[in-house]
């Protein structure tokens, strides 16, 4: 973590010579101090991959890298105190030069002094940050000189040629598997043997060479096992005339890869050296035979190193077939993979049966009794990982009493010596893999608790709030989300985390995910100074140097100084707080915080020193008690994100909220009291994330939307007061919603007594690649037209509450259209052929729609049989529908038979509270 925190801040204080020279030259010649600081710590950093792997034990070295942490946290926050200082400075100047002229003589006694009184304020703060950089600066020569006592070796000396990198990755073979070990492989085993022999069409499926079949998950799973216990199959064997086991590992090394294929199948060793010639002796003992080649340990996303491989391979037999396992899905792409086997955790039933076997061999049968309840309570601690489970049964082989027994369960798993030899090496191959950023964001989520569900754009926005998605031109937020996008779905693919549940709307985006219970633990013992969660159980010990924090409610007072110094915290989470807890000193105390999290806090108004966290980027109220907040916090122009979901209390937002230039993401879901959105709002151009916006009885006019051009994902409109006369239409124009490009999901929501004229309706017209639209309580007479005119990408469309429409427009046009609500319309009683505008869409209407649902119409009396003449288009009428549901239509009579007795038939018909409803 130490190399990736240096990483950091070695960026910035690179675009800092790049981008302040002129502010470096008037701070006291602070330029050489920077200067100085990159160029040590830049040294520093090519022994950091040695220093970290020591620190595990030697404690000496694991002190050294705890101090240049300590260290580099100092440099980030006195940077980030600089920009900060600057950001003030041109807001404050900014803000007095577009006042009236009279305000500007009160405030500095005369316009014409406004440059240099600002200029001389500006040497004093540069003066402040730079004997703070001046001091850094000669602290560090004391680190770099302890630094040389430990020889430790550079970057350039632990190469991947490095045998020394080598030895800690286990080599495999396709023997080392006793299938009496094995346990709750067996249908994963059976799906593989399944895929790796059956029939291909011929010569033509050798023609990019032989399909790659791969078994894909985290370390420990039992990938290795799986592949031996499958390689040495019977069928297998008698299918294939050559079986090959490779063990790949890391770095890919094409010729030593490529002796490993001649010497297996030659059964000598070879002094062939030439790439070429070993991959042409290759193709000479393969040629005209089926074979099967295990490549295991795969770790390359290289396809040029692969490719001349993939190609001497083509000589073989139809049926031929490539066998890799990976712990990466990205890996496992850029191979080739036709087949992917994502193998899961094993049952907690098959790891006691695992571990049992290995725990009780030769015990006697009474002494086994005694110890199998915590036997069991100590297999399910595994998580269902294989080699946590033998790691485990071993460790418990040479324990005879419940309770030596007992204490293991008790015990971290990372607190067992036994375990930690046979698995932590596992795990950390895949840590040590990552580059400094993903071990960064990685390690950063020990902070959650264990099995929490992590929503991914929180998560996202918590690692820029940190600093760790900085990019080339770090001020371009949107590249860092996408950035972050990027590295989470790396780790997903590398299996660090699991459960992950995707969007409806984009099955290619993760939502949500959990981490799987021993890599958490493995998370916590790499941060295990640096972040700390408290739960109810815990007894409270200080932390020296802990910088993240989290205090799950234990029904005791929360107090964090009684943990670590709180000055140093940049993260804090405690939910459920009292305002006892919430204090003006704690607020004063965390001075170095990015993330605050306080969820579900009693606070009704926060402390007005809220406003001197100048570091602070994401604030998280959810849920809590509040009921406004302070003016104060518009001086936080560092903010990114805040969250004031489900604020049920909440009736007002600061005056000046358009103060803070930085704030990416507002969330104001689920706050009925906030009735007026101000003013500002209207000026915070950079936001990218709006939950709602709230159209006042009096103010919150549409037109504060207009430049909010960046909004993206979800949007609810509610409307509170009426929309009935010009002035109202010139608002909707202005608000430009067809120009908000990024957003995903609209949402009309019209309280009950709000009027809403149709033109009005007609000019909020959404932006047309829109894939979600919901009219909640519209009263007016028509839909707009819009609708079936412009929304050629919407994919999911609901109508609620529209009580005053008699009639639907031609919604079958929407060519995307998958999903289809109509609920409570009142007024409506017939609905024809119009409704399916076949001839506007070549004969076929709703063509994707799969989802149609009805309910509560109460007026609703006829649904338009096909006429005689246009049975022919029967077919092309929703041609995709699986789910059609009428509920609580009570005057309807029929259904149109061809929605009812088509072929392939319905998936689901739900038909209920209708009496009137007869059905052929």
């Amino acid at each position: 973590m130490a190399d990736a925190l240096i990483s950091i801040v070695v960026d910035q204080l690179f675009n800092i010579l790049k981008d302040q020279v002129e502010d470096l030259r008037a701070a006291m010649g602070v330029e050489k101090e920077i200067t100085n600081l990159s160029s040590k710590l830049k040294k520093i950093r090519e022994v950091l991959d040695d220093a970290e792997k020591r620190s595990f034990k030697e404690s000496g070295v694991k002190l050294w890298v705890d101090m240049i942490q300590d260290f580099s946290y100092e440099v980030d926050n006195v940077l980030d105190e600089w920009r900060t200082r600057i950001l003030t400075q041109q807001i404050e100047r900014s803000e007095l030069a577009a006042s009236p002229p009279v305000i500007r003589r009160k405030t500095i006694g005369c316009s014409s002094f406004l440059p240099s009184c600002f200029h001389f304020k500006k040497l004093v703060v540069h003066r402040d940050i730079a004997l703070k950089i001046k001091e850094l600066d000669s602290r560090l020569d004391q680190i770099v000189k302890e630094k040389d006592q430990y020889n430790f070796l550079s970057v350039t000396h632990t190469s991947a040629s490095d045998p020394n990198q080598e030895s800690k990755r286990v080599t495999t073979t396709s023997f080392g598997v006793d299938t009496s070990e094995i346990q709750g492989r067996d249908i994963d085993a059976s799906d593989l043997v399944r895929e790796l022999v059956k029939k291909d069409d011929g010569e033509e499926a050798m023609r990019n060479g032989p399909p790659v079949v791969s078994i894909v998950g985290t370390g420990g799973i039992g990938k290795t096992t799986l592949a031996q216990l499958v390689f040495g199959d019977e069928k297998i064997k008698t299918h294939f005339d050559e079986r090959v086991w490779i063990c790949v590992s890391h770095p890919f090394d094409e010729i030593k890869i490529a002796k490993a294929f001649v010497e297996s199948m030659t059964k000598s060793s070879t002094n062939l050296s030439q790439l070429q010639v070993l991959l042409e002796r290759i193709q000479t003992i393969l040629s005209n035979k089926r074979f099967l080649i295990v490549l295991d340990d795969v770790w390359t996303e290289q396809s040029a190193k692969w490719e001349p491989f993939k190609n001497s391979l083509k000589v073989g037999l139809p049926g031929s077939r490539i066998l890799l396992t990976s712990r990466s899905e990205r890996v496992a792409r850029v191979m080739g993979t036709v087949y992917m086997h994502r193998l899961d955790q094993i049952s907690d039933s098959d790891a006691w049966l695992l571990l049992s076997r290995i725990a009780f061999s030769g015990r006697r049968e009474e002494d086994c009794e005694k110890l199998k309840d915590i036997g069991q309570k100590i297999a399910q601690k595994c998580k269902g990982l294989p080699l946590a489970v033998k790691a485990m049964g071993s460790l418990l082989c040479f324990k005879n009493t419940e309770e030596e027994w007992q204490n293991v369960f008790d015990s971290k798993i990372w607190e067992l010596e036994e375990v930690t030899t046979d698995l932590f090496p596992h795990l950390y191959l895949s840590y040590d893999d990552l580059t400094p950023k993903m071990k960064r964001c990685l390690s950063y989520c020990s902070i959650f608790p264990k099995d929490y569900d992590i929503q991914v754009h929180k998560l996202i926005r918590i690692w820029i709030a940190q600093g760790y998605l900085t990019t080339t031109n770090g001020s371009n937020h949107n590249q860092m989300e996408l950035k972050g996008r990027e590295l989470f779905g790396d780790l997903a693919m590398r299996s660090f985390f699991q459960d992950l549940e995707k969007d409806d709307m984009d099955s290619n985006t993760i939502i949500s995910c959990k981490m799987h219970d021993i890599v958490h633990d493995f998370t916590e013992f790499l941060t295990r100074n640096e972040c700390h969660s408290i739960d109810q159980h815990e007894d409270k010990v200080k932390i020296e140097n802990l910088r993240h924090l989290s205090w799950q409610k234990s029904g005791r007072p929360v107090n964090p100084a009684s943990v670590c110094d709180i000055g140093k915290l940049r993260s804090f989470f405690a939910e459920y707080l009292s305002p006892k807890e919430l204090t003006p000193d704690l607020f004063n105390g965390l001075k170095s915080v990015r993330i605050l999290g306080l969820h579900g806090c009693e606070l009704h108004e926060l402390p007005k020193e809220i406003g001197n966290l100048l570091h602070l980027r994401y604030i998280d109220l959810s849920c809590s008690q509040v009921e406004e907040l302070p003016d104060a916090i518009c001086s936080l122009y560092n903010l990114q994100t805040l969250d004031l979901e489900g604020c049920r209390r909440l009736s007002r937002l600061p005056e000046r909220i358009d103060k803070l230039i930085n704030l990416r993401h507002l969330n104001i879901r689920d706050t009925p009291r906030l009735e007026v959105l101000p003013q500002g709002i209207a000026k915070l151009t950079q936001l990218c994330t709006l939950s709602d916006f709230v159209v006042g009885k009096e103010s919150s006019k549409l037109g504060y939307m207009e430049k909010l051009n960046q909004l993206q994902g979800n949007l609810s409109i509610h409307v509170i007061g009426d929309l009935n006369n010009a002035a109202d239409v010139e608002e909707a124009e202005n608000a430009d919603l067809k120009n908000k490009k990024h957003l995903k999901e609209l949402r009309f929501n019209f309280f009950w007594e709000s009027e809403v004229r149709v033109d009005v309706m007609e000019a909020l017209k959404p932006p047309p690649k829109l894939q979600s639209l919901t009219i909640d309580g519209y009263r007016g007479i028509q839909l707009p037209s819009w609708i079936t005119l412009s929304l050629d990408n919407l994919r999911v469309l609901e109508i609620n509450e529209c009580f005053n429409c008699p009639s639907l427009p031609p919604l079958g046009k929407l060519p995307c259209l998958e999903t289809l609500c109509i609920r409570l319309m009142d007024e409506l009683k017939y609905v024809g052929s119009e409704f399916l505008g076949v001839a506007e869409v070549g004969g076929v209407a709703f063509p994707k729609l799969k989802k149609l649902h009805f309910s509560y119409c109460s007026e609703w009396k006829e649904w338009e049989e096909l006429k005689k003449k246009e049975a022919a288009i029967e077919s092309k009428i929703m041609p995709c529908l699986r789910e059609l549901e009428v509920d609580c239509c009570r005057k309807l009579k029929t259904v149109p038979h061809h929605l009812v007795s088509r072929m392939p038939p319905l998936e689901s018909l739900k038909i209920k509270g209708c009496p009137s409803l007869k059905l052929d």
